[in-house]
C-alpha cells in the first residue's frame, strides 16, 4: 500500500477487468443459448413426429384398431327416414283458366233429377265461397238406389280440355270421373280423366285433351262426412284448356 505525501495510507485502485475477458464470457452465453434452444427444438420436433400420422396412412384411412372420430361418422350420408310428399300434376304451360258459361247439378237421368241444382252456379269461375253438396247416402255407393251424381259444366261453346281441378271437402273417399262431349247426355262417353279415393283439392289431368262443349263431373263414390254419412262437397270446378 502506497501513501499521500503528508503520510495517510493511499487505497489502492481496483483493478478494471480486460476486454477480452468480456467478450470471452459473452460468446460462452450465447454458445449456451444456443445449446439450449436446439436442444429443445429436436425434442419437441420428436414429440410432434411421433403424434402425426404419416401421410400413407391418412390416405389410406385409419390403422388397424384406430377408432373412427366423430366427424368422420357425421360425414357419412343417412338416409331420411321422412316420407316422400307428391302433388297433384299442374295444367301444361300453354293451357289456361276457361270461363264457363252455366252449370248445373247432373244425376243418373240427367239435368232433371241432379242433386240440390240451386247451389251449382257458385262454384264456377272461381267461386262465391259456398260449396255445392250432393244430397247424403247411407253408404258410399249411394246407398245401392243409383250410380252416380254430378256436375254438368256447360263450355257455351266447343273447346279443348286438358284438365279440371276440383276443390272437395277435406274428407278423402271420392271417386270421380269425367267426361268431355257436345251433347247435355255423356254418361254413356268414354271417361278421359278419374281419380279414386281423393279429398282437397284434385287435379284431374286429362291423358289426351278431348273438345267439347260440356265438361260432366261425374262422382261414382261419396267420401264420409261429419255425421257418419255419405255426402261430397264441391267448393269451386275450374277447367283448363284451349
Amino acid at each position: 500500500m502506497s501513501s499521500d505525501p503528508d503520510g495517510s495510507p493511499r487505497p489502492e485502485r481496483a483493478e478494471s477487468p480486460r476486454p477480452g475477458r468480456k467478450w470471452a464470457a459473452g460468446v460462452a452465453a450465447l454458445v449456451v443459448v444456443f445449446v439450449a434452444l436446439a436442444g429443445y427444438d429436436l425434442i419437441s420436433g420428436g414429440v410432434a413426429l411421433a403424434g402425426r400420422p404419416s401421410a400413407s396412412r391418412t390416405a389410406a384411412g385409419p390403422a388397424p384398431g384406430a377408432t373412427t372420430t366423430t366427424a368422420a361418422r357425421s360425414a357419412t350420408p343417412v338416409p331420411s327416414s321422412a316420407p316422400s310428399v307428391s302433388s297433384s300434376p299442374a295444367p301444361s304451360e300453354s293451357a289456361r283458366v276457361l270461363t264457363v258459361a252455366s252449370a248445373t247439378a247432373y244425376g243418373p237421368d240427367g239435368v232433371t233429377d241432379g242433386d240440390h241444382p240451386n247451389l251449382v252456379p257458385g262454384i264456377i269461375n272461381g267461386g262465391d265461397g259456398q260449396a255445392w253438396e250432393s244430397k247424403w247416402y247411407a253408404t258410399p255407393e249411394f246407398g245401392n238406389l243409383q250410380s252416380g251424381t254430378g256436375l254438368l259444366l256447360d263450355m257455351g261453346k266447343t273447346v279443348t280440355v286438358s284438365s279440371v281441378r276440383l276443390v272437395l271437402g277435406a274428407p278423402v273417399g271420392a271417386d270421380i270421373q269425367v267426361q268431355v262431349e257436345n251433347t247435355v247426355l255423356p254418361a254413356e262417353l268414354p271417361v278421359a280423366a278419374s281419380a279414386s279415393d281423393v279429398g282437397g283439392t284434385v287435379q284431374l289431368r286429362l291423358t289426351t285433351p278431348a273438345s267439347g262443349r260440356y265438361v260432366l263431373v261425374w262422382f261414382t263414390r261419396l267420401p264420409p262426412n261429419s255425421n257418419g254419412e255419405n255426402q261430397v262437397d264441391v267448393y269451386s270446378a275450374t277447367v283448363y284448356g284451349t
